[in-house]
């Protein structure tokens, strides 16, 4: 996901292809990894040894982003590419995907005078109700409550490490992290329905 987004980054910046560089660690067995990827000349490393090269690389990749989303003038086209493929929506169907859940739902409604309407999403997760910041429309409706129920998740999976060991050290163990959080969540949800 964020590779896709780095590369169209790229493309749209006329620059050429990012390119990956791996170092490998560790026995046969159970082997770690760590990524660069070189972006117009910068090279951007992952912040952690990964359990898979694919993984390494996607670190690499999103250190990137975020790195270029913060400067000024790459600022609001890289931020416009991370909104535009819908990264928060992905992550919500992978979450969903991991705990056994329906898919998301989104509902948007449009309030507003009939020339100036202003569309509030919201999303179903899991039986958990999320909703985004107000939008100029409803795709953009949409993705703000995506990115809501992202942030939401986040924080009460920040809450549930709170009370665990477990190292955050990578984005695989962090959406692993968030999908036990949310199975936690239902799980007390249904007792409590009881």
């Amino acid at each position: 996901m964020y590779k896709n987004q780095l590369q169209e980054l790229a493309q749209r910046s006329c620059f050429n292809i990012p390119s990956y560089t791996c170092i490998r660690e560790g026995p046969d067995h159970a082997p770690r990894f760590k990524a660069t990827v070189n972006f117009n000349g910068e090279i951007f490393e992952s912040p952690h040894y990964c359990s898979t090269l694919r993984q390494a690389e996607l670190s690499a990749a999103e250190v990137a982003l975020n790195s270029l989303s913060h400067r000024a003038p790459s600022h609001s086209l890289a931020a416009r590419i991370l909104d535009e493929t819908g990264v928060y929506k992905n992550l919500l169907q992978e979450i969903a995907q991991r705990v056994g859940a329906s898919l998301p739902q989104y509902f948007t409604f449009r309030s507003g005078l009939g020339h100036l309407p202003v569309f509030t999403g919201t999303v179903k997760l899991a039986g958990i109700m999320f909703t985004g910041e107000p939008a100029k429309n409803k795709k953009q409706a949409e993705k703000n409550a995506a990115m809501a129920a992202w942030s939401s998740l986040k924080q009460l999976a920040k809450e549930t490490a709170k009370s665990s060991t477990e190292p955050e050290n990578n984005d695989e163990l962090e959406q692993i992290t968030i999908a036990r959080a949310l199975l936690n969540y239902r799980l007390k949800e249904k007792i409590y329905m009881l």
